[in-house]
């Protein structure tokens, strides 16, 4: 529709009040465009993060800018606890190694006489002899037995009564009530399902490749007796874990389903990583996330407290009376920031991240010192750069907008800063609440395969059964073998016994079950990390 021409005055006076007016109306009009691309550039921030978050890489690791034209120093030398490298072949391949422990089997192929010349067969000079010509792993198909079990009798009849004397062997007791496989069967299953994350239902299917079929109900009401029957073991590691001078606490959500919903509700798990003397990782399942559940889970613990800006956590510990000591998590700070890097240039955040990288650099360093000596170097080289990051996030607060993409990290370290620089209390406290986050990684993987839990029960059997299984994997041991000799064992068991089965004291009576490939593989990911960190440290040095 078109508009009307405007009116225009035909005097100075009224030209002058027009162009004023026109000239106001332009202010209100340009900040109005700089509000709108300001909230454009927040959108466009918050897509890409979110794209990030679903198609960009995990990997959290700040690298910062370097020259094209500098070169960078020479790698260190290779450390002791990495595995030596042995040389490419000639295709570029590493040679292959195959485990010497594992059975071998020597299969020969003779000539068939109809095959050699009659020359050869029975020329004087003829040597016979077999060649190597190549080695082939090969995995027989799972082979089932029955194993029948049979006890000796002696009966001694009275010849002057009815009477008669009865003496039988000693038979081992079954692992569970009603329940017709053994503990080497149950172990499988329970590995199954808890380390390899392998639902009921493809179990079934698994299993009936072999010619037998267990039902998936059977196979949980196994594995409820299984949790059942290992909780005094796993509550003397829950007791143990809340013994620690410094306790990590995560959680994650899992679905449970709820009949009077008719849908499927949030329930969740909470993983407790012990500290270096008291190594256990420790789960406990919760209907709803509650401070009453929390402080349940928590029980009478006394000590340093490291977990994520969770609320509950918060008013728990504020409530405590310095019963519960807060410690913060600098990779939660930092996560505040690195969206900002990758969005593009950000120099301020770019700053931030490099001055929390210092401090990881500083711990990298100090991770063989025993605790007072990494005390003594925080106080050193790591107070200073603490102690700059407070001033700059004062000053960020002073000048940033309210609505400033770099506002929700500042508030974030500044409303918590007394537990962010709490590490520098202690050389036992960590700087990140890592080591917890990747322990509740199995309960992660696993609720992507299974999807929910039936019923409580599952919740607590998930969180009995998950304790030993990831317990087993902070430790490196071969989890069948450390349940198959557990369950043969652990209705006898007496107190001082019971502690003979904790996973850090049976690896040790039984270093064959080390699982040897995990051991070599932390060794070579720590060499990688040092190395790079070295070379980081190196480049940081020359400039």
């Amino acid at each position: 529709m078109p508009q009307r021409p405007v009116e225009l005055p035909d005097n100075l006076p009224d030209c002058h009040a027009l162009i004023l007016r026109q000239a106001d109306r332009i202010e209100e009009l340009e900040a109005r465009v700089d509000q709108l691309l300001a909230r454009v550039d927040e959108l466009v921030a918050e897509v890409t993060g979110l794209r990030r978050q679903l198609h960009g890489s995990r990997r959290e690791r700040f690298v910062p800018q370097r020259p094209d034209d500098e070169p960078l120093p020479p790698a260190p030398a290779e450390s002791s606890l990495a595995e030596p490298r042995k040389p490419r072949t000639s295709s570029g391949r590493r040679p292959r190694t195959i485990d010497p422990s594992i059975p071998r089997e020597k299969v020969y192929h003779p000539l068939r006489e109809e095959e050699v010349p009659a020359e050869i067969l029975h020329h004087p000079r003829a040597r016979r002899f077999f060649r190597f010509v190549r080695e082939e792993v090969e995995l027989p198909q799972r082979r089932l037995r029955v194993i029948e079990h049979y006890q000796e009798v002696i009966v001694v009849d009275d010849d002057e009564s009815t009477q008669s004397t009865l003496q039988t062997a000693r038979v081992p007791e079954p692992v569970l009530e009603r329940c017709y496989v053994g503990p080497s069967l149950l172990a499988y299953l329970a590995v199954s399902r808890f380390a390899d994350h392998i639902p009921y239902y493809r179990e079934e299917d698994i299993l009936a490749r072999t010619g037998f079929t267990i039902h998936r109900s059977t196979q949980w009401r196994w594995m409820r007796g299984l949790a059942k029957l290992l909780e005094p073991l796993v509550e003397l590691m829950r007791k143990r874990t809340l013994q620690s001078h410094v306790l990590g606490i995560d959680e994650t959500p899992c679905p449970l389903i709820c009949l009077e919903l008719d849908r499927t509700r949030s329930s969740y798990l909470y993983a407790q990583y012990g500290d270096a003397a008291h190594p256990y990782d420790c789960y406990y399942f919760a209907s709803n996330k509650t401070r009453e559940n929390i402080q349940a889970i928590l029980g009478n613990y006394q000590g340093y407290l490291q977990s994520d800006a969770y609320i509950c956590y918060e008013l728990i510990t504020a409530a405590s009376a310095n019963q519960l000591i807060g410690v913060g998590c600098w990779a939660h700070a930092r996560r505040k920031f690195e969206p900002l890097v990758e969005a593009g240039p950000h120099p301020h955040a770019t700053w931030m991240l490099t001055e929390i990288q210092k401090l990881y650099d500083i711990e990298d360093c100090a991770k063989d010192m025993t605790d007072e000596s990494r005390h003594a170097l925080r106080q050193v080289e790591s107070r200073p750069i603490v102690e700059s990051i407070q001033r700059w996030l004062d000053e960020r607060d002073e000048q940033e907008l309210p609505r400033s993409p770099l506002r929700e990290g500042v508030n974030y370290l500044r409303k918590r800063w007394e537990v962010f620089e709490r590490f520098l209390e202690n050389g036992a406290i960590r700087l990140d609440n890592n080591c917890t986050e990747a322990a509740l990684k199995g309960p992660v993987m696993g609720k992507k395969a299974w999807l929910f839990f039936g019923n409580e029960q599952g919740g607590e059997t998930a969180a009995n059964l998950f304790t030993v299984m990831m317990t087993c994997k902070r430790h490196a041991i071969d989890v069948q073998a450390y349940l198959v000799d557990v369950l043969r064992r652990i209705k006898q068991a007496t107190p001082e016994q019971l502690e003979a089965l904790l996973p850090d004291r049976w690896i040790e009576q039984h270093p064959q079950a080390r699982v040897r490939q995990r051991v070599q593989e932390s060794h070579a990911v720590a060499h990688r990390k040092r190395t790079r960190r070295a070379r980081r440290r190196a480049l940081a040095a020359r400039r």
